[in-house]
């Protein structure tokens, strides 16, 4: 793995909009009326976010008549949920954590 794939990686699923998505597609496979119903996306940005997650073969696509299902990776599925209990298990100390917030609230307010 070189700095390049690292960070495509986590540019892909560090997103908190196709991070809702993958959680959600964790517990069922749905179509972007579906994925719009569940996260609060709009279709037009859930249209861009399902590119994205395609591209880097996070979820794949099949036609069920004219709509398409999306369904999540079975890797990627571990991922989420290891990362979700991660999140749940360390919340206060991410939150508190002074060095990663320096760092997030330094690239907001750029």
């Amino acid at each position: 793995m070189d700095k390049l794939e690292f960070k495509a990686f986590f540019y892909a699923i560090g997103d908190y909009s196709r991070f809702s998505i993958l959680k959600e597609l964790a517990k069922n496979n749905l179509n972007v009326s579906e994925i719009v119903a569940m996260t609060g996306i709009e279709q037009s940005n859930v249209s861009h976010h399902m590119s994205c997650l395609l591209n880097c073969g996070f979820v794949s696509v099949r036609r069920k008549g004219k709509e398409r299902v999306y369904a999540i990776n079975p890797n990627v599925k571990q991922t989420v949920d290891s990362i979700t209990s991660h999140i749940a298990a360390y919340k206060k100390r991410i939150i508190s954590c002074n060095i990663a917030n320096r760092a997030y609230i330094s690239k907001v307010i750029k």
